[in-house]
């Protein structure tokens, strides 16, 4: 996940471009972790919804500044 993060997605955010990842659970699970300075012990706790969209802004750092769990109303 962190070379596709790294090569494909951080350049297309500092370019200002919004980017959407669609992933399996544990790949995602993997990304929050990176994104989030999730601790290994501590990811197995996450859980990542189904269809719940998680939407992250980041600073030009791409340090987390807000997110939001959207879910089905």
């Amino acid at each position: 996940m962190l070379p596709y993060w790294n090569d494909a997605v951080v350049p297309q955010l500092r370019a200002g471009h919004n980017q959407l990842i669609v992933a399996h659970g544990s790949t995602l699970r993997a990304l929050i972790k990176h994104l989030e300075g999730i601790a290994d012990t501590d990811i197995d706790g996450v859980e990542v919804g189904n269809a719940a969209p998680i939407v992250y802004t980041l600073n030009q750092r791409l340090a987390i500044t807000d997110k939001v769990t959207l879910a089905e109303k």
